[in-house]
């Protein structure tokens, strides 16, 4: 598993054409910069700065209600019976967070194979 934090976009196509398209390294600046004007590469760009904005979302959201049960509960209805029937009287905040935390990156943390 890549654990490389670096969501920058030609960074992540080197990683796809090099680890998945079996792209030589040596070559691969000469390959991107005449390949990254092509408009398929530029609809690409487009959707993943489109994902950066729904993740950016995302964070926002866990940020903003991490800690902050009564928060969601009084912003958020479509949470409330949720809210209600997980934890009730439930104080236990870890537990509030972590359920919150899948929540708001539930797509993300969804396991997918690539291949």
């Amino acid at each position: 598993m890549n654990k490389n934090l670096d969501i920058d976009f030609d960074s992540i196509m080197k990683e796809f054409f090099i680890e998945h398209k079996n792209f030589d390294e040596k070559s691969w600046l000469d390959f991107w910069d005449g390949y990254k004007k092509s408009p398929i590469v530029e609809d690409i760009k487009i959707i993943i700065d489109l994902y950066k904005k729904h993740f950016r979302y995302a964070c926002e959201f866990y940020l903003r209600y991490k800690d902050k049960p009564e928060l969601l509960f009084e912003e958020k209805r479509e949470y409330r019976v949720i809210l209600a029937h997980l934890f009730g009287d439930d104080k236990d905040m870890n537990r509030y967070n972590e359920w919150l935390f899948k929540l708001a990156f539930k797509d993300v943390l969804e396991e997918e194979k690539i291949k």
